[in-house]
C-alpha cells in the first residue's frame, strides 16, 4: 500500500510572470500584483477587465484560469485552462497548470493525459522536468508507481540536484522493490538544502517503517520547527505516538492534521485507529466512513474498508 509521502507537483505560474513586459493593459497588471498579495477576488475583477479589451490573450487568460483555482472555483478554472489550450493548443504551460487542477480535484487519469501531451511537444528541460514531476505524482494517484518511478528518475537525468525530483524519487522507491536507495535521495536532499521540510518528512516516515518510532517522532519535530502547520507532519507524527501507546499526544496532533487538512483521507484513518485503541468504536467508524467518502481506497488500497468490515458493520450511524 502506498503511503502519504510527502510529494510535491510544480506549478508553472512564474514561467508566465514576464506578462506584464508583454502588455500595457493596466487592469493586467494590476491583476498581476493582486494576485501576488493573494487578493484572488479582486485579482479575477481585474483580469477580467483586460480581457474585455482582448478575449484571447495568453497571459489574461492563464492569469484568470489560476485566480479561479486559488478561489476554488474549479468547474470555472477548468474550462479556462481549455479555453486557453483551445487557442494555443502547443501551450506546454497552460495543460500542466490544467493537469495539476485535475489531479488536485481527484481526476489523475485526465491530468496525466495533459501532461503526456505536453511532454510530447515541449522540447525545454525546466518545463519537461516539472512535466514528468506533474505526471508521476497523478500515476501515483492511480497507483502505478513503476510509472511514477520512471517518471521521476526521467526527470533525474535531467537535473539530478533537483530537490522535488529527490524527493518524488524517494517515495516510490519502496514501491517498486528499490527501498534501500530511500534514505540516499532523502539525506542528499537535506545535505543540498537542509531546510527542505519534505525531506525530514520522509526520512520520518521511512523510520516508522522501520519500526524506530522514537527516531521517527524526532523527524517529525524538526519537520514541524521548520513549518508549524504542515498537516503530514501532524499525522504522522500522531501514528507514532499511537503506536508507542501516547494515545492522548496522537489524538492532539492527529486533530491538529485534519483541521490543517480535512480532505487527507489518510489522518482519518489514523485517527480511527487512535479511537480503536480508546475503545470509543462509534466515532472511530464515523472517521472510517469520512476516510472513504475521501477516497482512501482508490489512493491506498482496501485497508479501510477491511476496517470498516470488522468495526462498523455492527454499529448503526
Amino acid at each position: 500500500m502506498m503511503k502519504p509521502l510527502f510529494l510535491l507537483t510544480l506549478l508553472v505560474v512564474l514561467l508566465y510572470s514576464n506578462g506584464t513586459a508583454q502588455t500595457k493593459d493596466p487592469h493586467y497588471k494590476k491583476a498581476s500584483e493582486l494576485y501576488d498579495k493573494e487578493d484572488y477576488s479582486n485579482s479575477l475583477k481585474e483580469v477580467n477587465a483586460a480581457l474585455l479589451h482582448d478575449s484571447t490573450n495568453s497571459y489574461y487568460l492563464f492569469l484568470k484560469a489560476n485566480t479561479l483555482d486559488k478561489l476554488e472555483k474549479y468547474q470555472e478554472a477548468f474550462l479556462t485552462y481549455s479555453l486557453l489550450i483551445k487557442l494555443y493548443p502547443k501551450d506546454a504551460m497552460a495543460l500542466s497548470q490544467r493537469g495539476v487542477l485535475l489531479t488536485s480535484i481527484q481526476k489523475p487519469e485526465y491530468a496525466i493525459q495533459d501532461f503526456t501531451e505536453a511532454l510530447g511537444f515541449e522540447k525545454t528541460d525546466s518545463i519537461r522536468l516539472s512535466l514528468y514531476l506533474n505526471r508521476g505524482a497523478a500515476k501515483i494517484n492511480t497507483r502505478d508507481f513503476q510509472g511514477a518511478y520512471d517518471d521521476f528518475f526521467a526527470a533525474y537525468t535531467i537535473d539530478s540536484l533537483n530537490i522535488g525530483v529527490l524527493n518524488n524519487l524517494a517515495t516510490v522507491c519502496d514501491e517498486v522493490g528499490k527501498g534501500d536507495k530511500t534514505l540516499y535521495y532523502l539525506y542528499k536532499m537535506i545535505q543540498i538544502d537542509s531546510t527542505f521540510i519534505g525531506a525530514y518528512v520522509n526520512i520520518g516516515f521511512k523510520m516508522q517503517e522501520m519500526g524506530d518510532y522514537k527516531k521517527a517522532i524526532s523527524f517529525f519535530d524538526k519537520a514541524l520547527v521548520l513549518n508549524p502547520k504542515e498537516p503530514l507532519s501532524y499525522s504522522n507524527r500522531a501514528f507514532n505516538k499511537y503506536k508507542l501507546g501516547d494515545l492522548q499526544g496522537a489524538l492532539n496532533d492527529i486533530n491538529v492534521s485534519i483541521k490543517l487538512y480535512p480532505a487527507n483521507s489518510y489522518a482519518f484513518r489514523n485517527r480511527a485507529l487512535i479511537l480503536i485503541a480508546q475503545k470509543k468504536q462509534g466515532d472511530a467508524c464515523k472517521d472510517i466512513k469520512e476516510a472513504l467518502r475521501l477516497g482512501f481506497t482508490k489512493m491506498y488500497g482496501d485497508e479501510v474498508e477491511q476496517m470498516e468490515v470488522k468495526y462498523c458493520k455492527t454499529i448503526s450511524m
